[in-house]
C-alpha cells in the first residue's frame, strides 16, 4: 500500500513539480493550496507525512503545524517544512513547535527523497515500539488478572463446596472459619475489580470530565485514629496478624477524605504485603512547613532500584521471583490520585529489604 503524502504549499508551480516527482515515486500524493486547506484535508484523511510551505497567506505552516499537533488524529504525522527562510530563529521555532525536519528551497530530489524516508522510518520504528509496549501491556493484563481472579474464586469455590457438600462434618467454629475466609476472599477479589474501575477513571481524568472536581477539590483531617483504621481493614483483608507502629500528628490537608483515604490504603497494603512475617511497618507523619511528610517504612522484600520511574499500570515488580497479590496497579493509582492534588511520593532501599515511602501531601490553610 502507498504512503500517502499530503502537500501543502501555494505557489502552484512547487506543489505540481512535488506532487509529480513523489507520484513517479510511488508516494500517493494530496495536495493543498493554502494552510486551511491544508488543515481540512490532514483532518478529513490524515496523511502518513506531511510536507508544508511557511510563507502562506491567511494560515501560515507554523499555525498549520499548531493545528496538526495539537489534532489527537496527527500528532504524530512526521511534518516537514518547506521554506525560504534560513534565518535560525525560524528554524529554532519550527523545531520548539514540533516540526521533524526542514527543506530549504530550492532543494535536490535526493535531499527531498531522503528527508521523508529518514522521518518515516522513525515514524515505524515509533510504532514498532509502541506496539511492542502494547503488547506487554496485554500480556501483563492478561497474566495477572488471571491469577488474582482464580485465585481469589479458588478459594471461594473451595470452601463453599465444602460447606454445601460436607456441612455435616463441620463444627461450628469450622464452619465459622471457612466462612470468614470465603469473605476475605471475596473483599480481595472486590478490592482488585474496584481499583481496576478507579484506575481506568484516573487514566481518562481530564478538567472537562465530569469527575474531575471530586477527585482534585476537598479537605479533611488526617488523623492517628483513621490511619489505625486503614490498618486494621488492610490486616483483615490479608488475613494476618501485622506488627505496626503509628506516630501521627493530626493536620488538615488540601484534598478529599476518598483520596486520602485510597493512597493510605495503596501504600500501606504494599508496606504490609511486601514486610517480613516478623517485621514492624511503622507510619509516621508530620507537618513540615506547608506540607504534611507521611513516612511509611517496611522491612522485607526490596523496592527495585529504579522501580519508580517504572511504575505503571498493571505492573508487578520481581513478579517471577516473589508470590504477589493484587493487580499491580496501587502505586499507579496513588501517583495518579497525588499528582491531582499536588502531592507527590518517593519510594527509597537505603539498606537491604528496607523500603522507605515519602508521600508529601498538601496542607489545608484555609485560605481560598
Amino acid at each position: 500500500m502507498s504512503t500517502q503524502v499530503l502537500v501543502i504549499e501555494d505557489d502552484a508551480q512547487i506543489r505540481e513539480n512535488l506532487a509529480e516527482m513523489l507520484s513517479l515515486h510511488g508516494y500517493e500524493v494530496d495536495t493543498a493550496i493554502n494552510g486551511r486547506e491544508g488543515i481540512s484535508q490532514a483532518m478529513l484523511r490524515p496523511p502518513q507525512l506531511i510536507l508544508c510551505d511557511i510563507m502562506m497567506p491567511e494560515v501560515d505552516g507554523y499555525q498549520v503545524l499548531d493545528v496538526i499537533r495539537n489534532n489527537q488524529l496527527t500528532a504524530t504525522t512526521p511534518f516537514i517544512f518547506l521554506t525560504a527562510k534560513t534565518e535560525n530563529a525560524d528554524l529554532r521555532r519550527g523545531m520548539a513547535q514540533g516540526a521533524d525536519d526542514y527543506l530549504t528551497k530550492p532543494f535536490t530530489l535526493d535531499n527531498l527523497l531522503s528527508s521523508i524516508n529518514s522521518r518515516l522510518q522513525r515514524e515505524a520504528l515509533r510504532k514498532a515500539e509502541l506496539k511492542a509496549q502494547l503488547d506487554n501491556y496485554r500480556h501483563n493484563l492478561a497474566s495477572v488478572s488471571v491469577h488474582e481472579s482464580n485465585t481469589a474464586l479458588t478459594g471461594i469455590l473451595g470452601f463453599s463446596s465444602l460447606l454445601v457438600d460436607q456441612h455435616q462434618h463441620f463444627t461450628g467454629d469450622e464452619i465459622a472459619t471457612m466462612a470468614h475466609m470465603i469473605k476475605v476472599c471475596g473483599l480481595r477479589l472486590k478490592r482488585s475489580l474496584d481499583n481496576i474501575q478507579l484506575m481506568d477513571s484516573l487514566q481518562h481524568m481530564e478538567p472537562a470530565n465530569p469527575t474531575y472536581l471530586f477527585y482534585t477539590s476537598g479537605t479533611c483531617q488526617i488523623t492517628q485514629s483513621m490511619v489505625n483504621s486503614c490498618m486494621e481493614a488492610i490486616a483483615l483483608r490479608q488475613d494476618r496478624r501485622i506488627d505496626y507502629r503509628l506516630e501521627i500528628e493530626d493536620a488538615p490537608l488540601d484534598l478529599s477524605a476518598e483520596s486520602l483515604s485510597t493512597c493510605l490504603t495503596e501504600l500501606l497494603d504494599n508496606a504490609c504485603k511486601f514486610s517480613a512475617p516478623d517485621q514492624c511497618v511503622t507510619v509516621q507523619g508530620s507537618v513540615q512547613a506547608n506540607q504534611y511528610s507521611l513516612t511509611i517504612t517496611n522491612q522485607g522484600q526490596p523496592f527495585p532500584a529504579g522501580g519508580l520511574a517504572r511504575i505503571g499500570a498493571y505492573t508487578q515488580f520481581d513478579r517471577y521471583q516473589y508470590e504477589q497479590q493484587g493487580f499491580g496497579i496501587g502505586l499507579s493509582i496513588t501517583q495518579r490520585m497525588l499528582d491531582l492534588n499536588q502531592g507527590s511520593f518517593t519510594i527509597d532501599s537505603p539498606a537491604p529489604g528496607l523500603t522507605v515511602v515519602v508521600v508529601r501531601l498538601p496542607v489545608h490553610t484555609g485560605r481560598a
